[in-house]
């Protein structure tokens, strides 16, 4: 077989006396010569292997490969368990193959390698803090639904991606919203004559020029709206992800006191009437997909428990229980489909239990089970 170029020469010799005397004690491998001539330049050094009885001659340095910080052999480190005011001793330094413990790339794109109080240049793999942190960097806006690594995978990532970026701007719209909106106070006509003489207000009409400041949802509802709308395109698992983090954030929106647009009936103008109409939209939508989709267990219970602590206002009360949903390896269930109970009814810790499920769910069922010729 004709050698490569990149092979280089080695030398092995063995110090051990051969039984055989035809077999040689020194077997030298050669490149051609252009090869040979090429790395002859480089420094050779003698290794010996004392317990093989082998010498190597020659070596080649390997290259450094991409690494944590910590693991670093050209620049010393120092583990802290969560010391994140500043760095500590040489952590500050890398190489140029250095990674960031928590961002998990490279240092120099790293926004927090040396910022007080973050000091991501101090993190290392041996402190629980620092993996605490490191895992819900990883995770992002999915860390709030207690997932495990190991249960994220590209749906789960792409929900949590374009939930993180609606968050950013919902803020930003009911802000606006809850700084309102100043203008001119026109419900009193003002038939005043000061007008016409000196073109400014007197004392006597001057109440009806004051400005009144308007709040207004609507902007909040459209940018929401179309999220959901964005949501119904996407598979199951990212889809159920961007519905709940969406019910999460509205339900903290409040109600102003304040003057509101004049036009009250609108769904869209303030919280109370709008909230509750997205949560039924919201409620519904996730009571088809845990039943229609294959959920894993795991997945299927830290969504459910995940829905029992939003904090629904007293608007929305009648939500509270609306993913009492049960799996199709329930037992329950399962006895009431195979008609081994057909009552609907169990005893359960001395309590009577009554199986009751929303329209919404039912259906499902039925669509599931057709689908499936079960």
């Amino acid at each position: 077989m004709e050698p490569n170029e990149g092979d280089e020469s080695v030398i092995v010799i063995s110090d051990t006396e051969l039984e055989n005397d035809s077999e040689f004690s020194v077997l030298i491998v050669e490149n051609p010569p252009e090869v040979v001539a090429g790395t002859s330049k480089e420094k050779s050094a003698e290794v010996v292997d004392e317990e093989c009885g082998l010498a190597i001659t020659y070596s080649k340095k390997g290259n450094v490969m991409p690494h944590a910080r910590y693991d670093c052999m050209e620049q010393s480190f120092t583990r802290r368990e969560n010391d994140t005011s500043e760095p500590v001793d040489n952590n500050l330094n890398f190489c140029e193959q250095c990674y960031c413990y928590i961002c998990d790339k490279p240092v120099s794109k790293c926004e927090f390698w040396k910022v007080p109080s973050l000091c991501h240049c101090n993190a290392h793999n041996k402190s629980k803090y620092w993996k605490a942190h490191r895992d819900a960097a990883l995770k992002g806006t999915l860390s709030m639904f207690n997932f495990n690594l190991v249960d994220i995978d590209a749906e789960l990532r792409r929900g949590g991606e374009l939930l993180q970026k609606f968050s950013l701007v919902l803020a930003v719209e009911y802000n606006k919203y809850l700084m309102g909106m100043s203008v001119p106070n026109h419900t009193i006509p003002c038939t005043c004559s000061c007008h016409n003489v000196f073109n400014v207000f007197c004392e006597k009409c001057l109440i009806n020029h004051f400005d009144i400041r308007l709040y207004s949802y609507t902007a909040v509802f459209e940018l929401v709206d179309n999220f959901l709308c964005q949501a119904d395109q996407e598979k199951p698992k990212a889809a159920v992800v961007m519905m709940m983090g969406a019910a999460k954030e509205i339900l903290f929106h409040k109600q102003l006191s304040q003057v509101t647009n004049t036009d009250l009936n609108l769904m869209s103008s303030t919280p109370k009437l709008a909230v509750p109409f997205f949560m039924h939209r919201i409620a519904n939508s996730l009571q088809k997909m845990l039943v229609l989709s294959d959920f894993p267990p795991c997945l299927f219970d830290k969504l459910k428990r995940f829905y029992q602590t939003l904090p629904f206002p007293s608007f929305c009360f009648a939500f509270t229980n609306s993913l009492n949903v049960l799996s199709w390896d329930d037992p329950f269930l399962t006895s009431i489909l195979r008609g081994q109970n057909i009552t609907g009814q169990r005893q359960k810790k001395g309590r009577k239990e009554v199986l009751w499920e929303e329209i919404v769910v039912i259906q499902a069922r039925v669509e599931r089970m057709e689908a499936r010729e079960e």
